[in-house]
Formats: structure tokens, sequence, C-alpha cells
């Protein structure tokens, strides 16, 4: 029974500390909401007390429900997925995913 318990708490352990376990050599993925983006990088707002900062770069790639769109089609204010990689303690952005626009 102690054991049970001690696995149960371990696994709730690690469920909710998801930033803390992203670690570099693989890729990561991170929802929210944008909050900034220009050029060089993609602010997300992720929880109502975490930001987390995205280098961009030529080789990221953005897409809108199927389609491939351009940095320029990613506005502030709209939810996001972007998967990155964090390297020398940067977090570079591979994919940004974004919903289909509603008419």
């Amino acid at each position: 029974m102690r054991q049970t318990i001690l696995a149960a708490t371990l696994l709730g352990a690690l469920a909710t500390s998801g930033g803390v376990l992203a670690h570099e050599g693989h890729y990561h993925d991170a929802m929210g909401t944008v909050e900034a983006v220009d050029a060089d990088q993609l602010t997300l707002t992720v929880s109502e007390k975490e930001t987390l900062t995205f280098a961009l770069t030529n080789e990221t790639s953005y897409v809108r429900g199927d389609e491939a769109v351009s940095r320029e089609d990613v506005d502030a204010g709209e939810r996001a997925v972007v998967m990155y990689e964090k390297k020398d303690g940067v977090n570079t952005a591979i994919e940004v995913k974004l919903p289909p626009k509603t008419e």
C-alpha cells in the first residue's frame, strides 16, 4: 500500500512539472496564447504566471489547420502550439501550429 501511494505521488509530481523536465536534445511542445511575435521571436503565455519565448529561424515552419502559412500570419491573442528544441539555454521554434481561421 505504501508503495502504491509513493508511486502515485511521484507520478503526480512528474505530471505537473513539465516545464522543469524540458531538457536539451529533444523536441517539446508548448501550448498557449501568442503574446507577441516579431521577426526574431515569439512569446507564448502558457499559464497565468508563465510565458515562454522562442527564437524564430528561417527553418521554423508555420501551419494553420492543415495549410502552410508564414510568420506574418501569426497574430497576438490567438492560440498556438509551438514545437521547440532547447539548445544552449535557448528555446528554438521548429514549428508553430495555429488553429484554422473561422469565417
